[in-house]
C-alpha cells in the first residue's frame, strides 16, 4: 500500500457565477464535482465541468474554476503518490464519489479506527483512477477529437465530419462524445468559443463584432444572443462588470 497522507477533504456549495480565482497547492489536490457546469483552468488546459466529473491536480500546478450554475463541490488534499500527469475525467461509474463520499463519513464520525479507513480509501481511490487512466484506442480518437475542437472552435467545424472521422453515425458520436465530456459535440464547442470570447472581453481592446468574429460566431448578433443565455449578461455588460471589480 502507499505512504498516502490526507492533509483536508470537505464538501460545499458553488453558487452560480462563482469565480474560483487562479491558485494552487504545495500537494495533490482532487476536485469532484457531484453537480454543477461549468469550466476551469489547470496549467495550460481548459477544462469544461458537469455532473460527477473530476481533476486530479499534481502539486504546484496552478488552477481556477467558474461555476455557470449551482454546483456542488468535492475538494481532497493529500501527499506521498508518486508524480503523474494531471487527470481530468467524468466518473462513469460514481466509483470516485462513493469513495469519496465514504471518506467524508469517515472523517465527520470519526469512529474507532476511522484514520485507517480513511487511509485505505485514499488508496482504493488513488489506484482506481490510474488504472483507469489507461484507455481503450477508441477513447484516445476521441480525445483527438477533443483536441481538436479545443485548438480550431475560432475555424468553421462540421461536427458530423468528425463522425465520419471515427467511422460512426453522428447519433452514436453525440452519445458516445457526451458520455466523455458531459456535453454534445454542439455545446462542447460552443463553450470553447464562449469561454475564449470571455478572456477577449476581459482584455477590453477588442470590440465585440471582432470578438464574435474571432471566436467563431457567425455575426455578433448570434454572439451577444448566445452569450447573454448562457451569462445572463450581454458581452457588453460581462466586460463592464469585469472592469467594476479590478477598479474595485
Amino acid at each position: 500500500m502507499l505512504d498516502l497522507q490526507l492533509y483536508s477533504i470537505w464538501e460545499g456549495h458553488k453558487p452560480k457565477g462563482t469565480y474560483v480565482n487562479w491558485h494552487s497547492h504545495k500537494y495533490f489536490e482532487l476536485v469532484y464535482y457531484p453537480l454543477g457546469r461549468g469550466k476551469t483552468n489547470i496549467g495550460e488546459h481548459t477544462y469544461t465541468f458537469s455532473d460527477n466529473c473530476f481533476a486530479m491536480i499534481p502539486p504546484h500546478v496552478s488552477h481556477d474554476e467558474y461555476h455557470l450554475a449551482d454546483s456542488k463541490v468535492i475538494c481532497l488534499v493529500f501527499s506521498g503518490c508518486p508524480p503523474f500527469p494531471q487527470v481530468f475525467r467524468r466518473d462513469f461509474c460514481n466509483a470516485v464519489h462513493k469513495l469519496l463520499q465514504d471518506m467524508l463519513c469517515e472523517a465527520r464520525t470519526q469512529k474507532y479506527g476511522y484514520k485507517d479507513m480513511i487511509n485505505l480509501r485514499l488508496n482504493e481511490l488513488y489506484l482506481y483512477v490510474l488504472r483507469n487512466e489507461n484507455k481503450g484506442e477508441r477513447e484516445k480518437n476521441f480525445d483527438y477529437i477533443i483536441h481538436y475542437i479545443k485548438e480550431n472552435f475560432h475555424e468553421k467545424i462540421i461536427l458530423a465530419d468528425c463522425a465520419r472521422q471515427l467511422n460512426l453515425s453522428y447519433d452514436y458520436f453525440q452519445h458516445k462524445f457526451k458520455a466523455l465530456t458531459g456535453f454534445s459535440p454542439r455545446q462542447f464547442l460552443l463553450m470553447q468559443r464562449l469561454a475564449a470570447s470571455e478572456k477577449m472581453l476581459a482584455a477590453g481592446n477588442l470590440s465585440c463584432t471582432k470578438i464574435a468574429y474571432l471566436c467563431g460566431f457567425s455575426s455578433s448578433a448570434q454572439y451577444s444572443a448566445i452569450f447573454k443565455r448562457e451569462y445572463g449578461l450581454t458581452p457588453l455588460q460581462f466586460r463592464k462588470n469585469h472592469v467594476k471589480r479590478l477598479q474595485a
